[in-house]
């Protein structure tokens, strides 16, 4: 049987980490381990998400595994990121060159990467399981 989203997370969007079913389903695991605290994206038209927005995070099937709130945003160009954002996101073995190797081939598949592409690094913690 499907988990259901608890009623408080319905409006909540969801977020799914990774380009494949088996890295999302990796990822999710890592953020309910503890390991994976921070995330970014491409800065595009939908903004900056905020400091206390709540997002359910799903699995490569798009099942929810837990709900996570933003603890801090930052602008930063892909070429600036350093090591501490690169382990706190806790992919691979945690090191800025897997960082970077990982997520230019992830925004080139897109055909969306640069060097100076802005990204939105964003930390977040873990408020519930489902």
């Amino acid at each position: 049987m499907a988990k259901q989203i608890p009623e408080k997370y319905q409006q909540a969007e969801k977020w799914v980490f990774a380009d494949t079913e088996a890295l999302a389903d990796e990822l999710a695991k890592l953020i309910v381990a503890g390991t994976k605290t921070a995330t970014c994206s491409m800065l595009d038209e939908d903004g900056i998400p905020q400091v206390g927005d709540v997002f359910v995070v799903v699995d490569g099937r798009s099942e929810p595994v837990c709900a996570v709130e933003l603890t801090s945003t930052d602008v930063v160009p892909f070429n600036q990121v350093d090591e501490k954002h690169a382990f706190e996101e806790g992919e691979g073995d945690r090191s800025l060159a897997y960082w970077r190797k990982e997520h230019q081939r992830f925004f080139e598949s897109y055909d969306l990467f640069s060097p100076e592409m802005t990204l939105i690094l964003m930390k977040f913690k873990l408020i519930e399981t489902f």
